[in-house]
């Protein structure tokens, strides 16, 4: 699953909804040859503003499940599908593997790898 913020249009969803192996926010609109502070804090902007997390101090950013398993039923919906009991448990799995390999904050966030994209 991938959180995607698209700094031009402040805009955050999520794609590959279906896909619980896997979890990375990737950041569309980043300068050419990576991110440079003006960047991050529009990441950081972007998230506060959509409410659904926060950047972290190492290249990574701090989703809470319920906002992760929102945006996955929104663009789940968008398809006209939705998540069934199977999915349910893949995506409780996902969040105890997290939790296990200490991944999640102290306040519950998950946390996932940045990986930005260049404008």
């Amino acid at each position: 699953m991938d959180v995607v913020v698209d700094l031009r249009l402040d805009r955050v969803g999520v794609e590959g909804w279906e896909t619980l192996t896997s979890l990375a926010v990737r950041v569309d609109g980043g300068p050419p040859g990576g991110p440079d502070s003006r960047a991050e804090d529009g990441l950081t902007s972007t998230l506060a503003a959509a409410g659904i997390g926060r950047a972290g101090t190492a290249g990574d950013a701090l989703v809470p499940p319920g906002v992760l398993r929102g945006l996955a039923v929104d663009a789940a919906a968008a398809q006209g599908r939705g998540p069934d009991g199977e999915w349910d448990a893949g995506f409780a799995a996902m969040i105890g593997h997290a939790r296990d390999a200490g991944w999640i904050d102290d306040d519950g966030a998950v946390r996932a790898h940045v990986e930005w994209r260049d404008a």
